[in-house]
């Protein structure tokens, strides 16, 4: 019965994968009859996404030209994603933490300019996963929780992708503090919702996470089903992160069994696919399981041939350069995070004063406008009202860009010619309008004039004829 369930899940992922393989060919097909910058952008951005849901990797050429038009057209939103893809090139193709993250740090501001929640979230946990490399928790907890802080809206196309990198995270952290019933919750949600995401990517994480937390709850037989679904889809998974992350559960609990040999196995996977990449988080644990491997087989020289493969490694990952250009990048983000916040707040309080003397203008104009044409004793000049009435025009103008200025950068993604587009349209809005207003002004000015002229010619004829009279 095993061996007929492995053949069936062996011909649904082979199909599974010439389909995924399909569309990454026929996307990229597209390419060379796609010659307008921004679609050309959108397309391998497409390509990208998929290969980057169905292997977990990057291509290094295409992230480049993605960085290329996107210094073209200056565009804060494209340098963002760009620099996204380019660190994650480099954090799972190379194994290249530092780097990865200094590129993740140049596409968060970029990203927060134009409050793109589906890029916020996706470069946060990207930095959860380098953080995950360093073996540092509580940063990987920090930015993961960030990256669920900004996950796009759910009726976003990318929604699940972004949460299931999130319950992955949640997943991986609490086995790594040894709390595998919360591991096992997150664990199952991330199946849900990979399933819906139609992402054999994360159901092969949701299995072997469920695997280890098992493993860690002592539930032997459920860790064994859980682990071996994971390895039915092992040879179909072309992720090196995702390997990595498998590995991470599954030879200690090879280990802990007494199987050496498997243990060795995979472990001798590990370090080639190292080696094949020269990517050095995965020679690092690699080499780190062999050496476990040969002290539970009391190989001493082999052992200790491994122990310092690892510590050699191990020096390189984290040097003390490389620990201070991290927490260098860290902290400067801290920084501009904050000095951008207070910026972002007086720019706000400046815009609100800005709109209530707008208001206070408006307000003033408009009474004196009302005065004089109200007014029955005197007379005015219509070129008055008309200086006014352009003078209101503007202050109503000044006024609604002022309101409408923060709606409108998000929703042309503060491109200048939409920007300018749109306020044009608001005052061709305004103009008829005021020609209308300055019309019944002018008229009701004038019948005004009329009637205070008449009443004083009509004064004047009385006096005469009193005086005629006495």
């Amino acid at each position: 019965m095993k061996k007929i369930f492995i053949a069936v899940c062996f011909c649904f992922l082979a199909l599974t994968g010439t389909a995924q393989n399909k569309t990454i060919d026929s996307l990229k097909n597209l390419l060379p009859q796609t010659t307008k910058p921004i679609d050309r952008f959108r397309l391998i951005e497409k390509i990208l996404e998929n290969l980057n849901s169905f292997s977990g990797n990057a291509d290094s050429t295409l992230a480049i030209e993605l960085l290329k038009i996107a210094q073209q057209q200056n565009d804060a939103a494209l340098l963002a994603s760009s620099y996204n893809w380019i660190g994650i090139y480099f954090a799972l193709a190379k194994g290249d933490n530092t780097t990865a993250l200094e590129y993740y740090f140049k596409a968060l501001p970029l990203a927060k300019k134009t409050n793109e929640k589906r890029r916020i979230s996706s470069i946060y946990f990207d930095m959860a996963l380098v953080y995950l490399y360093l073996l540092n928790t509580e940063g990987m907890l920090k930015f993961n929780q960030l990256g669920r802080d900004n996950l796009p809206e759910k009726t976003h196309p990318l929604y699940d992708y972004m949460l299931v990198q999130y319950q992955r995270g949640m997943s991986t952290y609490f086995l790594l503090k040894n709390q595998p019933d919360s591991a096992l919750h997150y664990a199952q949600a991330l199946m849900e919702t990979s399933k819906r995401a139609k992402s054999l990517l994360f159901e092969y994480a949701a299995l072997h996470l469920s695997g280890t937390a098992f493993a860690a709850k002592a539930e032997k037989e459920l860790a064994e089903i859980y682990f071996n679904k994971a390895l039915v889809l092992t040879d179909f998974i072309t992720s090196n992160s995702a390997i990595w992350r498998f590995e991470l559960g599954y030879i200690p609990y090879l280990l802990n069994e007494n199987r050496l040999l498997e243990s060795k196995t995979q472990a001798n996977r590990l370090l080639s696919l190292g080696n094949q990449y020269n990517n050095n988080n995965l020679k690092l644990a690699g080499a780190g399981f062999m050496r476990q491997v040969f002290d539970a087989a009391n190989n001493k020289d082999s052992a200790y041939y491994f122990s310092r493969m690892e510590a050699d490694i191990n020096a390189r990952i984290f040097s003390q350069d490389n620990n201070n250009k991290i927490q260098a990048l860290a902290f400067n983000e801290q920084i501009r995070s904050i000095e951008e916040e207070a910026k972002q707040a007086n720019a706000e309080q400046q815009r609100k004063q800005n709109i209530q003397f707008a208001l206070l203008g408006f307000g003033i104009i408009s009474f004196v406008i009302l005065f004089l044409l109200l007014s029955r004793r005197i007379i005015t000049n219509t070129k008055v009202i008309q200086f006014l009435g352009i003078v209101a025009l503007l202050v109503v103008f000044e006024f609604l860009n002022l309101l409408l200025h923060p709606f409108l950068e998000r929703v042309t993604h503060h491109s200048p010619v939409l920007m300018l587009l749109a306020l044009v349209c608001i005052a061709a809005l305004l103009v008829p309008l005021h020609h209308r207003l300055e019309k019944w002004a002018t008229a009701k000015l004038v019948e005004k004039n009329k009637q205070i002229r008449l009443a004083a010619a009509k004064k004047t004829i009385q006096q005469l004829e009193d005086k005629q009279n006495n």
